[in-house]
C-alpha cells in the first residue's frame, strides 16, 4: 500500500462560541479565587488586634481613631489631680447626651479605683500610677448597649431604688453586652514623685507618658455606634 499522497486529517478549529465559553469560565474561576483570597485576608484582619503607641502631656487629651465609629481617649482630669482617665467615645455626637463614655459602664469597680484611672486619685501617688501596667478595660460598642449597661450599673450600685429581683437580674446580666477589650502599657514617663505623710498629702504629678495600647473587638459583624 502506497503512503504517497496521504495527508493527515486536520483538527477542526474551535468554534467561536466555544472560545467565548472557555474564556468566561476562566474569568469566573479567577474571580472566585480573588474573592476567597480577599475573604481570607478580611478574616485575618478582623481577628488581629489593633495596636498603636502614643504620648500624652500633662493637661492635654490624647485621641485615637480605633475603628467602628469609636475613639480611644486619654482625658485629662479637671479635679486638681494630675493624669488622665481612659475613655472610649463615639465619634459622632449622639442625640442622647447621656451616651458618652463606653468604657466606664463595663469596667468595674464603680465606687473605687479601677484601671481607667491613670492619675493621682484615690490616694495613688504619681509613681504608683505609672507603674500599674498593663491596665485592662472593656467597652460597649454602641449607645443602645451603653444605655442597657448603665441601667444595670445604676441598679447594682443603688440597689435601694429597685426590688431584689430587679437588682439580682441586673447583677447577673451586667457586662453581658458585646464588648471590646483593651490593654494599655506605660513604657516611659516623667513625673514628680509623691508621698503620703499623715495629714499632709502630696501625691506628686504626672507630666508625660509614653504608652502602647491593644484593642480587640468581638468577632462577628461590626456594630457601629448609633447616634
Amino acid at each position: 500500500m502506497s503512503w504517497r499522497g496521504w495527508v493527515p486529517a486536520r483538527r477542526g478549529r474551535p468554534q467561536p462560541e466555544r472560545l467565548v465559553l472557555e474564556v468566561n469560565m476562566k474569568r469566573v474561576a479567577i474571580l472566585w479565587l480573588v474573592f476567597f483570597a480577599l475573604s481570607s485576608l478580611s478574616a485575618v484582619s478582623q481577628d488581629r488586634p489593633l495596636t498603636f503607641t502614643g504620648e500624652a502631656f500633662e493637661g492635654k487629651p490624647f485621641r485615637k481613631d480605633i475603628g467602628h465609629g469609636l475613639d480611644f481617649v486619654l482625658m485629662p482630669n479637671a479635679d486638681g489631680s494630675t493624669g488622665w482617665t481612659i475613655e472610649v467615645l463615639p465619634q459622632r455626637t449622639p442625640s442622647d447626651l447621656d451616651c458618652n463614655d463606653f468604657a466606664w459602664v463595663v469596667t468595674p469597680p464603680y465606687h473605687f479605683w479601677n484601671a481607667l484611672y491613670l492619675d493621682t486619685q484615690y490616694g495613688t501617688t504619681a509613681q504608683e500610677a505609672v507603674h500599674r501596667s498593663p491596665r485592662e478595660f472593656s467597652f460597649v460598642l454602641n449607645c443602645a448597649d451603653f444605655k442597657t449597661e448603665s441601667e444595670r450599673v445604676e441598679l447594682a450600685i443603688h440597689p435601694s431604688t429597685a426590688s431584689k429581683k430587679e437588682v439580682d437580674e441586673a447583677l447577673a446580666k451586667l457586662g453581658s453586652s458585646p464588648l471590646g477589650k483593651g490593654r494599655l502599657w506605660i513604657e516611659d514617663s516623667k513625673i514628680t514623685p509623691g508621698h503620703d505623710s499623715g495629714t499632709a498629702e502630696d501625691f506628686g504629678a504626672i507630666h508625660w507618658i509614653k504608652f502602647k495600647v491593644e484593642i480587640k473587638f468581638p468577632t462577628g459583624p461590626p456594630q457601629h455606634s448609633k447616634p
